[in-house]
C-alpha cells in the first residue's frame, strides 16, 4: 500500500514538474499578470477667446452585481428616484442572475455620488472610459462643433475633422495581480501614461455665434420658411467669425432630431445663387475690359435667348426710363436681361474664366467635413440660354461659404483667401502647437476693379434694391436676391431663395455678411427677408468688434432714418 501510494506521487510529480511544468508554468504567469488600457481626456474645443465650446468631463457607469444584493425590492424603491427609473424596472435588473448587469450609463458626478451615498449592497459606481462630452452653448454653433458618439470618436463637424488630435493616445498599465486579479501588494507595476487630447481654438467669436443663431431662427420663424444659413467672415483673413444654420441641434442630445438636420447646409447644400451672383458678372466686365462703367445697353423688359424668353425679376426696379442703362444700373436695380445681356457680350470662355477665378468649381478648404464643390460645368455644357441665365445666378449653384469669400476677395480689394475655421492647436499644457495662418489663394482681380464693383454695390444700399437698408452711422454695400429654388431638377413654383450679401463697413471694407432663408412664406424677396437679419448682424457685429462709425456714414445715417 505505501509503496503504491508513493509510486502515484512520484508519477504526477513526474507529470507536474516534468511533462507540464513549462506549459503550466506560463500559465500561473498569466494569471499573475494584469494589463489594462487608461484611456486619454478628450481634447477641448474652444473658441477664439478661450470659451469652451466642447469638453469633456468625468463621466460615471452605475452597476449592479446581483449576486450581492441583499434586498432587491428595498434598493430598488431607494436607488430608482435617483436614477429617474420605476422601482419595477430596478428591481428587475437586481434579481436577474447575470454576475453583471448597468442600471446607468455616461452619468454626471453629482448623480453617481448621490448614488454612492445610498451605500447599497451590490449596487456600485464606476467610471466611464471616456468620461463625457458636453458642449456648453447647447445649440450656437452646433453644426460646425459636431458630436461624438459613444465610442468617443467624433462623428460631425470640427469633432469628426479633426478626430486624430482630439483623441489623443491610450496608455497602458501592465502588473502583477493574484488568482481573483487583485494587484499584488508591492508587485511589479509599470505604467505608460495616456497622453490627452489637443485643444482646437475656432476663429468663431462665441457671442457672435449666438447672435448669428438668434437672428437667423427669428428671421425662418417670422417668414415660416423651411431653413436658413448666416455666414459673418473678417474680409481681410477669410476667418469665420460665425456660421449658423437654422434648423439646428442640440451636440448633446444629438440623436433627437432627423440626421438630415446635423448637416451644415452652408457647406454641404449648393443652391441657385440668384442676383447675388451679378457681383461675379460685374467683375468679370469691368475687369477684363471687355465692359466699361460708361458702356450702356438697351433696357429691355425681355430678351429671348436659345429659344427662351428671359425676363426681369419682379423685385427689380424700375431705372430712370431711359432707352439705355449701364452695368451700374444693371446691378443697382437688379435686371436680369441686362446680366444675360453682359454675360453675352462676355462670351463663355471669359465667363467661366472669372468663375474659376472666384473657386466656385471646387470646394473652399474649409477645414469642416462634407463641403460641396456646387455646381458650374463648363462652357461645353453652357448650351441654350445657359450663359446668358448664368449672368443673372441661375443654372448655376454654389454654397454660402463659397459665395461669402466671393464678396470678401471684392472687399479685400481683389484676393481670394481660403476661410479659417480653426485658428490654432495647442497642446494640453498650453503650449501652442500649430498657428494656422490666413492664406491667400489668389488674385482675382484688380485693386481697381473691386473699387469700382464696390462702388455699385454701395449703390444698391442707396438707390437700388436694397434702398432704406440704414445703419446710423456706417456706410453698407450689398446685394439682394431672390431665386427660384431647383428641386427634383425642377424649378418650383412658389419656391423661393431669400438673400443678401452686404460688405461692412463700405467705406473701409472689413467684414462680409451672408443670410440666406429657403423657402420663405408670404414675402420672399432678399430685400425684405434677409436684408433686415442683414442689418440685425451687422449692429451686433460693429458693437462686438468695437468697430468706429464714420461721421459721414453717421450723417448720412440718420438723415435717411429720419425719412423712412
Amino acid at each position: 500500500m505505501v509503496v503504491t501510494l508513493f509510486c502515484a506521487l512520484g508519477a504526477r510529480l513526474y507529470v507536474v514538474q516534468v511533462r507540464d511544468g513549462p506549459r503550466l508554468a506560463a500559465q500561473a504567469g498569466d494569471e499573475q499578470a494584469a494589463t489594462y488600457t487608461l484611456y486619454p481626456t478628450r481634447g477641448d474645443i474652444v473658441d477664439r477667446f478661450g470659451t469652451a465650446l466642447a469638453v469633456t468631463l468625468p463621466s460615471y457607469a452605475i452597476g449592479v452585481w446581483p449576486a450581492n444584493v441583499r434586498d432587491p425590492r428595498g434598493e430598488a424603491l431607494r436607488v430608482a428616484p435617483v436614477l429617474h427609473l420605476s422601482p419595477g424596472q430596478v428591481e428587475q435588473v437586481l434579481r436577474a442572475r447575470a454576475p453583471f448587469a448597468y442600471l446607468a450609463r455616461d452619468q454626471n458626478g453629482a448623480l453617481a455620488r448621490a448614488v454612492a451615498a445610498l451605500h447599497l449592497a451590490g449596487i456600485g459606481v464606476t467610471p466611464e472610459p471616456f468620461g463625457r462630452r458636453v458642449e456648453p452653448q447647447g445649440t450656437s454653433g452646433a453644426s460646425v462643433i459636431g458630436f461624438t458618439g459613444v465610442d468617443d470618436q467624433g462623428l460631425a463637424g470640427i469633432e469628426y475633422e479633426y478626430n486624430a488630435l482630439l483623441t489623443g493616445h491610450p496608455g497602458s498599465v501592465a502588473e502583477e495581480t493574484d488568482a481573483q486579479g487583485r494587484p499584488i501588494p508591492f508587485g511589479k507595476r509599470l505604467v505608460h501614461a495616456a497622453q490627452p487630447g489637443q485643444t482646437v481654438v475656432l476663429t468663431i467669436d462665441r457671442s457672435l455665434q449666438f447672435d448669428a443663431d438668434q437672428i437667423l431662427r427669428r428671421t425662418v420663424e417670422r417668414f415660416h420658411a423651411r431653413s436658413g444659413s448666416l455666414i459673418v467672415m473678417r474680409a481681410t483673413t477669410g476667418e469665420i467669425l460665425a456660421l449658423a444654420n437654422y434648423p439646428g441641434f442640440d451636440p448633446n442630445h444629438y440623436d433627437a432630431v432627423p440626421a438630415a438636420d446635423w448637416r451644415d447646409r452652408a457647406i454641404t447644400d449648393p443652391y441657385e445663387p440668384g442676383s447675388t451672383f451679378k457681383l461675379v458678372t460685374a467683375t468679370a466686365a469691368l475687369d477684363s475690359g471687355k465692359v466699361s462703367l460708361d458702356d450702356t445697353f438697351p433696357a429691355l423688359d425681355t430678351l429671348r435667348v436659345g429659344g427662351r424668353v428671359i425676363h426681369n425679376a419682379d423685385d427689380g426696379l424700375m431705372a430712370s426710363g431711359h432707352r439705355d442703362e449701364t452695368l451700374d444700373d444693371i446691378v443697382t436695380y437688379s435686371h436680369n436681361v441686362g446680366a444675360a445681356e453682359v454675360a453675352l457680350r462676355l462670351g463663355k470662355e471669359t465667363m467661366y474664366d472669372y468663375i474659376r477665378r472666384f473657386g466656385f468649381d471646387q470646394p473652399t478648404g474649409v477645414d469642416l467635413p462634407g463641403e460641396s464643390a456646387g455646381i458650374v460645368g463648363t462652357p461645353d455644357d453652357w448650351w441654350g440660354s445657359r450663359l446668358a441665365t448664368i449672368g443673372f445666378g441661375q443654372g448655376i449653384s454654389v454654397t454660402a461659404l463659397a459665395l461669402t469669400r466671393a464678396y470678401a476677395a471684392l472687399a479685400n480689394g481683389g484676393l481670394l483667401m481660403r476661410p479659417l475655421i480653426v485658428r490654432a492647436i495647442t497642446a494640453p499644457d498650453g503650449r501652442v502647437v500649430r498657428v494656422v495662418r490666413p492664406e491667400v489663394v489668389r488674385r482675382v482681380m484688380r485693386p481697381q476693379t473691386a473699387a469700382e464693383v464696390l462702388k455699385i454695390l454701395r449703390d444698391v444700399v442707396s438707390r437700388g434694391t436694397a434702398k432704406g437698408l440704414v445703419l446710423p452711422g456706417y456706410a453698407l454695400a450689398g446685394k439682394t436676391g431672390t431665386a427660384q429654388m431647383v428641386i427634383d431638377g425642377q424649378y418650383v413654383p412658389g419656391a423661393y431663395t431669400a438673400s443678401f450679401v452686404g460688405i461692412l463697413p463700405a467705406d473701409r471694407p472689413q467684414y462680409v455678411i451672408l443670410v440666406k432663408v429657403d423657402r420663405p412664406q408670404g414675402a420672399y424677396y432678399g430685400a425684405i427677408v434677409a436684408a433686415p437679419a442683414f442689418r440685425d448682424m451687422a449692429a451686433k457685429l460693429v458693437w462686438r468688434e468695437s468697430l468706429a462709425p464714420s461721421l459721414r456714414a453717421g450723417a448720412a445715417g440718420v438723415q435717411a432714418r429720419r425719412t423712412l
